[in-house]
């Protein structure tokens, strides 16, 4: 089958990305940093038990995902937003007081959305989203 002649939703190319899509991703944001430690510690491990293995296989597929759908942000400054506040384990709050200077907290809130769904975007595309 031709990708031109896979459908989606309402005959979409493409799936779009819903505001629960959006939602979803942010909590996957959230959750980066603890889950990449997790990954790096039990990496370090030689032996895991079964159900440790399987958390660690499913967060890492989720840490290299996240990381490869942030790569592909095209705007530099939207990628410098998504990255000050979600891959520093810097809080909303001090994301917005960190630009305030270069750019007004509506600008922070855009590129944050922005950001969030360029990256529920890629994800979508390759099926890490849950579905409906």
């Amino acid at each position: 089958m031709l990708l031109a002649e896979k459908s989606w939703e309402q005959g979409e190319l493409f799936p779009s990305v819903t505001a629960a899509d959006k939602l979803f991703t942010r909590k996957l944001l959230e959750n980066y940093m603890k889950n990449k430690q997790m990954v790096e510690a039990f990496a370090q491990k030689s032996t895991l038990t079964e159900q440790k293995q399987k958390v660690y296989l499913l967060r890492k597929e989720e840490v290299e995902n996240i990381e490869l759908a942030f790569n592909l942000i095209q705007d530099p400054e939207i990628k410098r937003v998504i990255e000050h506040r979600y891959f520093k384990i810097r809080r909303y709050k001090e994301t917005v007081i960190f630009y305030r200077g270069k750019m007004s907290d509506s600008t922070v809130d855009r590129y944050i959305d922005k950001g969030v769904e360029a990256i529920a975007d890629s994800l979508k595309l390759w099926g890490f989203l849950p579905k409906k």
